[in-house]
């Protein structure tokens, strides 16, 4: 702004201060760009109850100059045309101020000088006003500034468009998306995302946050102890190893838990009972704890998935401990799976180390919601073998109607399925 109120060209300022890389500066945004940030220092002005200052930024000296200065002849043309070509210069320039009092004076070489004197004025006063709003509206950025008062108008209005509309939304969405941030937002590319990245970095400390290495390391260089620390441990939506329910209900005391010492598992609480029945699923080698460093097989992780699920909608949509739940409980849980809140989905291509890791994509198939189903049973009928749970709640749901027999599947020779 004071390189354009002291008259260097528009595109020279552009490149010089305002250029970025890819981005044309073709004369309408070089000229909409010049203007949004003259409305911003008159909208500060006016805050301040100045607006006599608001209306001084928003003038252009140039065009004061070139409007007033063809409307003036020179002292020569002044003489000649009022026949004082025989009077003293002094005396001329006498006249030409007494008929032109709007020039404010002439040039002594016959050039009136009062547009440019006037235009003189204006720039030094424009000038003062720049400093007066530069400590009124230039300051450290904050998390809650919006993206528009630090970034480039064309890259503020992308990332608007995409929701991030404060400096805090665009850290939040790096740090919990990663390096490839920048992919859900249209129009920004790998370079304008690194030149963001590298300036909210430069600013963390004023920011008071933090961009971390998986905002900008690609997710095939993370070390594993950046996984590892990427999901706090916490009773928000968490996979079930850094799942922490608050403790009334973590199932030390749950409704249905059994009585007594008579339990044929060391859980404490119902993540440790789901912990322990994964590991059942596993076959460890002799010797060693399945629950150990030993990858889940398939049948493991499945079944993980799902009682990861029950748990996680126990606690933080129901608010009960999953050794609490009833038959009814459970009638809402399945109809939950059919329509889940978008806050528990996402894409299963989220790592279960990553921000982005949610229990579910979307609403079960049905083929989906009828394995669900069978699953849970199977979790809560070993809880209930076990003497973890007295009942298993989910017995009835699976049971055939009241009144139908109850006839074997046959799957082969002397072979068959009961109903469970």
């Amino acid at each position: 702004m004071r390189a354009l109120i002291q008259g260097m060209d528009e595109r020279l300022a552009w490149e010089r201060y305002l250029h970025e890389e890819g981005e044309p500066g073709d004369r309408r945004r070089v000229c909409g760009t010049i203007q949004w940030i003259k409305d911003t220092f008159a909208a500060a002005a006016r805050r301040e109850q100045r607006p006599g200052t608001a209306r001084l930024i928003l003038l252009d000296p140039e065009r004061f100059a070139r409007r007033v200065a063809p409307t003036l002849p020179s002292l020569e043309e002044f003489a000649l045309a009022n026949g004082l070509e025989d009077f003293s210069e002094e005396e001329q320039l006498e006249a030409y101020v007494e008929a032109h009092p709007q020039a404010g004076g002439a040039g002594r070489g016959g050039m009136p000088g009062g547009a440019s004197n006037r235009r003189a004025r204006l720039i030094d006063r424009q000038l003062e006003a720049l400093r007066w709003l530069e400590h009124l509206v230039v300051h450290d950025p904050r998390p809650l500034d919006g993206v528009q008062a630090w970034l480039n108008p064309a890259l503020a209005t992308r990332l608007r468009h995409a929701g991030l509309l404060t400096l805090q939304d665009l850290a939040d969405t790096m740090n919990q998306a990663g390096a490839r941030w920048w992919r859900a937002v249209p129009g920004i590319g790998r370079h304008k995302a690194a030149r963001l990245t590298d300036w909210l970095r430069a600013h963390a400390p004023l920011l008071q946050l933090s961009i971390g290495e998986y905002a900008i390391t690609p997710r095939r260089q993370l070390s594993d102890e950046v996984r590892r620390s990427l999901v706090a441990p916490g009773s928000a939506v968490r996979p079930l190893e850094k799942f922490v329910p608050p403790q009334h209900l973590d199932g030390r005391h749950g409704d249905n838990r059994g009585v007594g010492d008579h339990c044929a598992i060391a859980a404490r609480t119902d993540v440790e009972a789901v912990r322990a029945w994964i590991d059942a699923k596993g076959v460890a080698p002799v010797g060693q704890d399945s629950s150990a460093t030993t990858p889940l097989n398939a049948t493991q992780r499945s079944y993980r998935r799902e009682g990861e699920r029950l748990l996680l909608w126990a606690v933080l949509e129901r608010g009960k401990a999953l050794s609490s739940l009833q038959a009814e409980d459970l009638v809402a849980y399945f109809d939950f799976l059919k329509a889940p809140p978008a806050h528990w989905c996402g894409s299963r291509a989220h790592p279960r180390w990553s921000p982005q890791w949610r229990p579910l994509e979307g609403a079960l198939s049905p083929a989906a919601h009828r394995q669900a189903k069978v699953i849970v049973h199977g979790l809560l009928a070993h809880l209930a073998r076990q003497r973890y749970l007295r009942t298993n709640p989910c017995k009835t749901l699976l049971a055939p109607p009241h009144g139908a027999a109850e006839i074997p599947l046959s799957v082969g020779a002397g072979r068959k399925l009961t109903h469970l």
